[in-house]
């Protein structure tokens, strides 16, 4: 029986466990109140320009949850790894390297209905409640979120290190309109002195806690079809990294034992990890057969065209 309003304890409970069982292994809720914190970090980020090739970005947006959603009063982050055994970008002699996220279907489409079953459950629970599901489409300061959240903190490399569970993994946000009772935040980061991640970046995109988008091979595979500075062109030649980059979480001490993923995301073999580079379709046809259901659909074919011409030369 629905109840008008639930005990906030029970409820938070009730939502935990249930996120856990749609396969999020670390859950945590924080409130939405702006990033009042962050707002001079970020405004000198937009200052400097570094937002140019991401013009999505809003840094009024960015800084307080509510304005992306009005209701907003608590914000339930979940933890899903991705991680999974023999997932090696580059293992096949000649293939090239594709992020591991990119490796089976589109987790928006998986984390976005679990999600939004969730959202429909509580709802069924708490008449009264509104929702909102955000799988890093939305304009939202997720990694922040989730260290207010308790769930871990934001490494040298930008990243969320859930500790012992490493950073393989993405952050799914439900933005709910009632007030539940927060977990405590994530007491410090833990990077230390280790800089192992800074000095893995073929371009030095990375310094501490902070990204340089125009030097990041990931935005010119991804992001943005704009020709690469003559240090990233290189870098891509040099390393072979196709769609995305995973160097700096397979330097950071924290993957060493990471939190396998749920199993669902992990998908089959694919042409684009197993055949070499050279043998790869490129046609407009063959491009979306082979990116079908993934989360490449949105590199247009002529973007991994003008990708594989920097890598192969040609």
């Amino acid at each position: 029986m629905p109840v008008e309003h639930p005990d906030p304890l029970a409820f938070k409970a009730w939502l935990r466990q249930e996120a856990g069982n749609l396969g999020f292994p670390r859950v945590g809720f924080a409130t939405c109140e702006p990033f009042e914190a962050e707002r001079p970090r970020l405004d000198t980020w937009f200052a400097e320009g570094r937002g140019g090739l991401l013009p999505y970005l809003d840094p009024a947006t960015l800084l307080d949850p509510r304005a992306l959603f009005p209701p907003a009063r608590t914000a339930l982050v979940g933890y899903f790894p991705y991680a999974r055994p023999g997932a090696i970008p580059g293992a096949t002699p000649g293939s090239l390297k594709l992020s591991r996220y990119l490796w089976g279907p589109d987790y928006h489409m998986i984390l976005k209905p679990r999600l939004t079953r969730l959202l429909e459950a509580a709802q069924a629970r708490w008449p009264a409640l509104e929702g909102r599901v955000c799988v890093d489409t939305a304009p939202l300061l997720e990694r922040q979120l989730a260290a207010r959240a308790g769930l871990g903190w934001q490494g040298k490399h930008t990243l969320l290190i859930a500790g012992k569970d490493g950073s393989w993994g993405f952050l799914g946000v439900l933005l709910l309109s009632v007030e539940l009772p927060p977990d405590p935040p994530f007491p410090a980061d833990h990077c230390g002195t280790c800089t192992a991640c800074l000095e893995a970046c073929p371009t030095g995109a990375l310094d501490p806690f902070r990204l340089d988008p125009a030097r990041c091979l990931t935005t010119y595979t991804l992001e943005t079809e704009a020709d690469p500075p003559p240090a990233v062109a290189a870098a891509l030649a040099e390393t072979r990294w196709a769609a995305g980059c995973d160097l700096c979480q397979e330097a950071c001490p924290w993957n060493r034992a990471p939190l396998w993923g749920d199993p669902a995301l992990w998908g089959g073999p694919s042409p684009l990890h197993t055949r070499p580079a050279e043998e790869l379709p490129r046609g407009a046809a063959q491009w979306r057969k082979l990116t079908r259901r993934t989360a490449l659909r949105r590199v247009r074919d002529r973007h991994w065209r003008a990708t594989l011409a920097r890598i192969l030369g040609s």
